[in-house]
């Protein structure tokens, strides 16, 4: 056993053997007394004999006429140690919580993550390499993880996330961002809940919570809901699914198909799980937005213990899945006889036509297996074998991870889900930021149309060079936009028809949306201390669009009208449509 965990199960269960020993040295100390007394014919009660006992722990020396015997012995020598020790232990643990509840009351723009388990503790090691003061909150004073998240300089508190004391502990009115990220939807949300609770109305800063849904559908219904309600005041709610995310980042890092491909790729998906099904809505996404024009279908195999089921559950929660994909359900398990001949890797000339394996399936092992199995099938095709597993370390690493980088063993290619996918850059990414970077874009485009110089304009850069204020209050137009629509009957919902045209405001909405815009552009600039200027007479801190709508020149409104008639663009490329209610 290492050094390292003897000092983890020492630090776990370190006040048990100090009651114990404590337990021992009085047993020994009584039972030395009334020995000692019995042998000189000395009567002693038994309060007498607790009482001397009791001394040795309290420095007295337990001094007595004559020889004693070794269980006194013992207990005199080691009563004051055990006694010190404990002392001093105590102390040192009330110092380091007090110097730990010390350094938060002057800790501001930081980090909080509820929950500690492999995700968190992903988020942890991800914000301390960025820089960033991580302060986390878990509930298990026996987690495992602690300590490495102590060792990465994060503050951890032992706690309930979702009470009021341990977010005003944690800072979370100071805070920029807050995680939950516990493996309980329901705990998830009443983190969410209380935090919002804790900072709605204090000033300051807004605070970005994302909130960890296990089920992708379920985290894109909650999208679609917070979407349409539109975000107001300090508190911005996200919500965040490593299944969704990770589909998208596979097919990133190993794409399906090409720009222009030279065959009709052949996908097989093993498991048809949250991961699986995640993945094949994305593809087909990815296909219909490329290839539509084609009239080209993307041909898919689905082998699962439940195909058939699953791929007509899936079919009619994504009808557009089915018009833009060749669903081919081959219902079977990973060992059974057919899985194992292959059959389903040839077309009718005798030669593998699939083009990538995705391997999808819950357990390392039996994802491991399913892709060695398929590897002697399809290794002379020189067909890639994408395997999902939970982590980059263990069983992943001999797939590639041994060399630290992504080559693949033999064709096969290993993707941890949650270590690429809990990254800073990726959680952060949900849809509020997706929409904030969609509006600064459009936003470059429009300026450099009309020869605007980063001399002229400071937002002028790309979305990583933007200062901090500047980002921020791209995503307060974000969080507006479900306010806008919901003044002219409409709402956001997820993008079911890929086919349909974008969604056309009649033109007396588009004034409504752009009066409310240049209202809320109004408090914003009046909350950053900024003064009316006229156009010729500009200085620091003063704006000549700092004016009601009538006021309002024409550039100006006709930059708020264009941004409003843009909406249906931007959550278009975010996964959603306006709808009229």
């Amino acid at each position: 056993m290492t050094s390292w965990r003897l000092g983890r199960l020492w630090r776990r269960h370190q006040w048990l053997v100090i009651g114990g020993l404590w337990l021992v040295v009085g047993i020994l100390g009584f039972v030395g007394f009334a020995k000692h007394f019995a042998v000189q014919g000395e009567s002693r009660s038994p309060g007498d004999l607790l009482y001397l006992t009791i001394q040795l722990f309290v420095l007295e020396s337990g001094v007595v006429k004559g020889p004693v015997g070794w269980e006194l012995e013992v207990a005199r020598f080691l009563a004051p140690a055990v006694a010190a020790y404990t002392a001093l232990l105590a102390l040192a643990l009330l110092f380091y919580e007090r110097f730990q509840l010390f350094r938060l009351r002057f800790v501001r723009d930081h980090v909080v993550i509820c929950g500690l388990g492999r995700k968190g503790l992903l988020l942890a090691r991800g914000f301390r390499e960025r820089g960033d003061r991580v302060v986390v909150i878990d509930l298990d004073e026996d987690n495992d993880l602690i300590d490495q998240c102590r060792k990465l300089g994060a503050t951890v508190l032992i706690g309930d996330a979702a009470s009021q004391e341990f977010l005003s502990l944690a800072r979370v009115d100071r805070a920029k961002n807050l995680f939950a990220v516990s493996g309980d939807d329901g705990a998830n949300a009443e983190v969410a809940v209380q935090a919002y609770r804790h900072v709605a109305d204090r000033p300051g800063r807004s605070l970005t919570c994302v909130v960890h849904i296990v089920d992708p559908r379920l985290c894109d219904l909650l999208r679609e809901q917070e979407l349409a309600t539109g975000q107001v005041g300090r508190f911005r709610l996200d919500f965040f699914n490593v299944y969704d995310t990770g589909a998208r980042a596979v097919l990133t890092q190993y794409p399906p198909f090409d720009h222009e491909p030279d065959e009709k790729p052949h996908l097989l998906v093993a498991g048809l799980g949250q991961m699986g099904e995640s993945l094949v809505v994305h593809a087909a996404r990815s296909w219909w937005a490329r290839y539509a024009s084609t009239n080209e279908r993307l041909r898919m195999s689905i082998i699962d213990r439940n195909a058939e089921r699953k791929v007509e559950s899936l079919a009619l929660r994504y009808p557009q899945v089915g018009t833009a994909c060749e669903l081919v359900p081959l219902t079977m398990e990973i060992h059974s006889p057919d899985f194992v001949r292959g059959d389903y890797l040839y077309a009718a000339d005798g030669w593998c036509d699939v083009t990538i394996v995705y391997v999808c399936l819950d357990d390392d092992t039996a994802s491991l297996s399913t892709a060695l199995s398929l590897r002697q099938r399809v290794r002379e095709a020189g067909v890639p074998i994408v395997v999902r597993m939970r982590h980059d370390a263990g069983l992943a690493a001999l797939l590639g991870g041994l060399h630290g980088d992504d080559r693949g063993f033999d064709g096969l290619y290993a993707f941890g889900l949650l270590d690429r996918t809990c990254t800073p850059e990726l959680v952060l990414g949900g849809t509020h930021e997706t929409l904030a970077l969609a509006i600064h874009d459009r936003h470059l485009q429009v300026q450099r149309e009309a020869g605007v110089t980063v001399e002229q304009d400071p937002s002028m850069v790309t979305w990583e060079r933007l200062p901090e204020e500047l980002q921020e209050s791209y995503r307060r137009k974000a969080d507006h936009i479900g306010v806008k629509l919901g003044a002219v009957g409409c709402r956001v919902t997820r993008l079911t028809d890929w086919e349909a045209e974008l969604f056309q405001f009649e033109a007396h909405e588009i004034e409504i949306m752009a009066r409310m815009e240049q209202e809320r552009r109004l408090q914003e600039l009046q909350r950053e201390g900024r003064t009316h200027a006229t156009a010729t007479d500009l200085a620091a801190g003063t704006d000549p669009d700092l004016v009601a709508w009538e006021q309002l020149s024409e550039p100006g409104r006709k930059s708020c009208l264009d941004a409003v008639e843009a909406l249906p663009m931007f959550l278009a490329r975010a996964g959603f449509q306006v709808r009229r209610v």
